[in-house]
């Protein structure tokens, strides 16, 4: 079954110039989730430093499971667990398709609606042994650590059913990172911080202007005598080249 997606992905200089690199996900839903599940359990160890007490890692490899209420198995330091996984998505609010999502979100509305999901999720999967990943493939449905710091301090007042809910910033289709949401601890940065007056602000590809500058040598006459120096002429090389023009 195809399954619709947006557009993220990493900002790449090279020799090429400056662009920015859309990943391509599997168009079939098994196929992208097979993925994501791969990213996740191969990411888990060298990004969730501050993980909640006993530890589920080290995870063995993610099994898919055909046809049933959730999406895979996977043994971990605590057993076997089953994991769910839940696009962040939300096209009826902010949509209808991909095409038309925002470029930005603000991270108390982005909180509330991805908390929703997960709420949604631990109504209908929820359960002891059980842990929710999220995942996004739209760039303006990012979930900034501001954010992800707001919806544990949400969760941890109305806990949902799952043991545990990470997120996985997936940066393309051999890299990602993973973030624990719920019980997590607080973030080093923003855990103690009033977060209604943090505004936090990453530009979208589409908003980024290319940049360059060239240095060198200029050398000019005056009064009989040659003069030179050293000079840096700036100039933009217009925005980033993108395979589908945002809003």
């Amino acid at each position: 079954m195809k399954k619709p997606q947006g557009m993220s992905g990493p900002i790449a200089i090279g020799s090429q110039g400056v662009e920015w690199k859309v990943t391509p996900f599997p168009d079939g839903k098994a196929e992208r989730e097979e993925l994501i599940a791969m990213l996740f359990v191969n990411a888990f160890d060298g990004w969730v430093a501050t993980q909640s007490d006993p530890s589920l890692a080290p995870f063995g490899q993610a099994i898919q499971n055909q046809e049933a209420d959730i999406d895979f198995t996977v043994s971990t330091a605590l057993g076997e667990m089953a994991m769910e996984l839940a696009e962040f998505a939300p096209l009826q609010s902010h949509g209808p398709r991909f095409e038309d999502a925002p470029t930005q979100l603000p991270s108390k509305a982005k909180a509330e609606l991805a908390v929703d999901l997960i709420r949604m999720k631990s109504d209908h999967q929820g359960g002891a042994s059980r842990f929710l990943v999220v995942y996004v493939t739209e760039q303006g449905f990012w979930l900034d650590p501001g954010t992800i710091e707001r919806m544990r301090r949400m969760l941890a007042d109305d806990p949902p059913k799952f043991d545990r809910v990470y997120y996985i910033s997936l940066h393309g289709l051999q890299d990602a990172s993973v973030s624990e949401i719920f019980p997590g601890v607080p973030h080093h940065t923003f855990g103690h911080m009033d977060l209604d007056a943090l505004n936090v602000y990453a530009p979208h590809p589409t908003e980024m202007i290319a940049h360059t500058s060239v240095t060198g040598t200029m050398g000019a006459s005056v009064g009989g005598q040659r003069v030179s120096g050293n000079v840096e002429i700036d100039y933009d090389l217009g925005p980033l080249p993108t395979p589908r023009a945002k809003k």
